[in-house]
C-alpha cells in the first residue's frame, strides 16, 4: 500500500509537468537477521517444559513484516515476503539510506511541508547506495557505504527512510552485484528482533495526517499545459 503525501505540495499547486505514472520500481528486501533465522529450526515440542521464551521460539513470527518506509512522498511497509516497492520517479541511481525512529515536519506555509528532518541525530544512521559499472567487465553493482549524518539533519527528497532504531537494522556496507534493469532491486538489509513494531505503528499514526491521495486538474491553452495538484 502506497499512499501520496498531498503536503508535499501547496493545497492548490500550479506546475509545468507531466503526470503520467512511472511504469519502474524501486524494490528493497528486508530479511531477518541471520540469528533470527535460528529460531525457525523445527524442535521436538514438550507441552510440560514449555515457557514464554520456548513460546516465541516454536511460534516463530517473523520480524520483517509490517516494517514501515517512506520515500519520495510516499510510505509503505513491507509485505509477507518483506518486499518494500515505490514507483520509480527519478532516472538517478543513487540514494541515500536513512534509518531513523521518527521525523520532524517543517511547514513552508500552512499545510504545505518545505522538508523533513530527523528528530535525533544520535539514534539515526544513513548511507549511499549507488548503482556502479564496472569499466573491465560491464558489470552493474551496488555500492553502500555509510554517511556522515548533515548539520542541518534534513532528509533529502530521494532518500529512503526505515523507521526503526538503527541499532535494530544491519545494513551490509559494501558490493553488491545487479543488473542493469529499469526496475531496481536495492540490496537488502536485515532487521533484528529487538525492532518494536508496536512504536513504529503509533509514529506512523502521528504523521499519517500528512499522507492523502492527490488529484490534478489539466488546463490547456495554445502553448502549454498547466496541471493543478489539489487534495
Amino acid at each position: 500500500m502506497n499512499i501520496k503525501a498531498h503536503i508535499l505540495f501547496p493545497v492548490l499547486f500550479l506546475a509545468f509537468m507531466h503526470t503520467s505514472v512511472s511504469p519502474y520500481t524501486i524494490n528493497m528486501f528486508v530479511r531477518d537477521y541471520p540469528e533470527e533465522e535460528l529460531q525457525k529450526q523445527p524442535r521436538t515440542l514438550n507441552p510440560f517444559q514449555i515457557n514464554k521464551q520456548l513460546m516465541k521460539t516454536y511460534f516463530y513470527q517473523p520480524v520483517s513484516v509490517g516494517i514501515y518506509a517512506l520515500y519520495n512522498g510516499l510510505f509503505t511497509h513491507t509485505n509477507s515476503y518483506g518486499l518494500i516497492s515505490f514507483p520509480r520517479d527519478t532516472q538517478i541511481e543513487e540514494f541515500t539510506g536513512i534509518v531513523t525512529e521518527s521525523i520532524v515536519p517543517h511547514f513552508l506555509v500552512a499545510n504545505t511541508i518545505n522538508h523533513w528532518t530527523i528528530k535525533d541525530e544520535n539514534e539515526s544512521a544513513f548511507y549511499l547506495i549507488k548503482r556502479h559499472k564496472d569499466p573491465e567487465t560491464k558489470l552493474r553493482y551496488w555500492k553502500t557505504q555509510k554517511l556522515n549524518i548533515p548539520t542541518d539533519k534534513i532528509v533529502p527528497l530521494h532518500a529512503i527512510l526505515i523507521l526503526a532504531k538503527p541499532e535494530d537494522v544491519y545494513v551490509p556496507l559494501g558490493v553488491t552485484p545487479t543488473n542493469n534493469l529499469p526496475n531496481l532491486l536495492l540490496p537488502p538489509i536485515y532487521v533484528k528482533r529487538g525492532l518494536d513494531h508496536l512504536k513504529q505503528a503509533a509514529f506512523v499514526l502521528n504523521i499519517k495526517q500528512f499522507f492523502a491521495p492527490v488529484s490534478t486538474l489539466n488546463k490547456l491553452d495554445k502553448k502549454t499545459m498547466m496541471t493543478l495538484v489539489y487534495s
